[in-house]
């Protein structure tokens, strides 16, 4: 009985593990939202190497390509959703 005890909690530990790992891959961003993504050559945000704006395709949001470069410096803006949407 003890032994199954432990069981369930391990079980349940590394389900929450999971559940929480999964939550900080997906970032700050909810599902079905379209942003438009600004991308900054430094931390200070002051010049733009590139942007995309999301798309919907098939109730899903997808990126679309991108103009000039990417890094790992950018700013986020909501500008719309797909179906299915938080928005």
């Amino acid at each position: 009985m003890r032994l199954r005890k432990i069981r369930n909690a391990v079980l349940l530990a590394s389900v929450a593990a999971a559940t929480s790992l999964l939550s900080v891959g997906a970032g700050a961003q909810s599902p079905g939202v379209m942003y438009h993504r600004t991308f900054y050559s430094d931390a200070t945000l002051t010049v733009q190497v590139g942007w995309y704006i999301d798309r919907c395709a098939n109730g899903r949001v997808v990126a679309a390509p991108v103009h000039g470069t990417t890094s790992p410096y950018y700013t986020l803006e909501a500008v719309g959703s797909c179906p299915g949407g938080y928005w």
